[in-house]
């Protein structure tokens, strides 16, 4: 097996020979009596662990870590010290080293370090690697769906991009609302400048209006200095203003400004500022009905909808099913390192049948769970989640012989586990007219599992044929 390469630096030769001495069998180890040549060593070299003693000329921990920045972001330095005084101790970890080790070093206290930061480090660069893949993913995510209506809302996004109009993106929870503006913004005339994001319903109304707007030194206590709000920074570029339905009327009256007239003015402030944004928002609310209520302008209402698009659900282009799925599947895989998967025929038949509540959002999460728990390179039936097997078909208004009305199991605020496997078993057991070797493969389980839960939930037939007698 490859030695892990360390890199130590002490002006002390003979500690430097002892340290070669102790480390020279498990490790590659390289020394410098000067820090400025190591990190010339590290420019050209990749090291797991750097040693580095207490004792250097001219350098602290917190200056040798400032001048380690930017060379490499993985590497774990383990401090070799005189004495752990609180001093030293707080200094160690302010500056972002990992470890110590006291000096004089002791060979088996020095490994077990040494191995615990090696460790560390790999996770940290499978991490690292992890994040890189993942921001790609996301750079390169696109609207992915051939169906009538993604085609529609495409169409439409190319007529919209270009100009600067307020678009209002409306749809369910999980339709992809924020990637359909991402889409307006990345075709734009503006997708060099800034794009920012606010989520209006995670901030209270005062925290938002500071956000929004800025404000002034000393407009409140603890504004002690000035800040420029998020639609100043957003000067020349797209501001996003996530489930806008969900902002106060007060706020709703001065973002109208914003958008009629193109200026604004921070909290505590009296000087109006010109900034050039383009406004897009999106909500998952009915903004009419909240206007009738009173809990959004009308103005600001008409404002946001010259121009509205709207996400389908997903029930409503189930022919992008398998496109999306299999996109998913690609990214799950390359990001978990496994080697390529596919989806059952019979899987994809679940899939496409199942009307998803949480639309492309629960799909994804299914997908990836899919992936996860299957031991096989071939996703199938008997590793889709619960809910799906009993697909909407199966669901709506069904009563259970013996058991009851679904529907009225389904819709208990708090879901009994017990009983909805039962009444799953019990739906396809009466499915398959008492085949246990159907109703095993139509659960994706084992017939001596699907034996041992009949018995467990007493699901004996002529049980259930009695009552459906009565």
């Amino acid at each position: 097996m490859e030695k892990k390469a360390i890199l130590a630096i002490s002006e002390q030769s003979e500690f430097l020979k002892n340290l070669r001495k102790i480390l020279k069998v498990d490790y590659e180890i390289i020394t410098f009596d000067n820090y400025l040549d190591g990190l010339d060593m590290l420019r050209e070299n990749k090291f797991e662990v750097m040693l580095l003693d207490e004792n250097i000329q001219w350098f602290n921990f917190t200056e040798a870590m400032r001048k380690l920045q930017g060379l490499d972001d993985n590497l774990l330095v383990i401090a070799l010290i005189n004495e752990e005084t609180d001093e030293i101790l707080n200094e160690i970890k302010s500056s972002g080293i990992y470890d110590h080790v006291l000096k004089p070093v002791d060979k088996k206290v020095l490994d077990k370090v040494l191995k615990h930061a090696i460790n560390n480090s790999n996770i940290l660069r499978e991490k690292k690697e992890l994040e890189k893949k993942l921001m790609v993913n996301e750079e390169s995510k696109e609207l992915i769906g051939q169906s009538p209506a993604m085609k529609s809302m495409k169409q439409l996004i190319e007529k919209i991009a270009e100009s600067d109009l307020t678009v209002l993106v409306t749809g369910e929870t999980g339709v992809g609302k924020e990637l359909v503006v991402r889409e307006i913004y990345k075709k734009s005339l503006r997708k060099k400048k800034p794009f920012i994001t606010i989520n209006c319903s995670a901030m209270s109304p005062k925290l938002i209006e500071s956000e929004l707007f800025g404000h002034e030194k000393g407009a409140f206590t603890g504004a002690d200095t000035m800040k420029k709000g998020i639609i100043e920074e957003a000067d020349g570029g797209t501001l996003f203003l996530d489930e806008i339905g969900d902002m106060d009327i007060k706020n709703q009256a001065k973002l109208l400004r914003a958008i009629e007239y193109g200026d604004v003015r921070r909290v505590g402030g009296n000087k109006s500022i010109k900034v050039n944004v383009r406004f897009v928002a999106a909500t998952n609310k009915n903004l009419k009905e909240e206007v009738e209520r009173g809990e959004f302008r009308r103005d600001l209402y008409h404002r946001l909808t010259s121009f509205p698009i709207q996400v389908p659900p997903l029930r409503d282009r189930k022919e992008d099913i398998p496109l999306l799925a299999n996109s998913f599947l690609n990214n799950i895989v390359s990001e978990l390192h496994k080697d390529m998967y596919v989806i059952s025929s019979e899987a994809m038949k679940y899939l496409l049948r199942y009307d998803y509540p949480g639309n492309i959002r629960e799909l994804k999460n299914i997908i990836e769970r899919m992936a996860i728990i299957s031991t096989t390179k071939t996703l199938g039936v008997e590793d889709l989640p619960l809910e799906l097997k009993m697909s909407a078909d199966t669901i709506e208004n069904k009563v259970v012989t013996g058991l009851g009305p679904l529907k009225d199991i389904l819709e208990n605020e708090i879901y009994d586990l017990f009983e909805v496997e039962k009444v799953v078993i019990a739906i396809a057991l009466q499915k398959t007219r008492w085949n246990k070797q159907e109703t095993a493969k139509l659960l994706g389980i084992g017939r001596t599992t699907l034996y041992e839960k009949i018995k467990k939930y007493n699901l004996d037939r002529r049980i259930i044929l009695k009552n459906k007698e009565d």
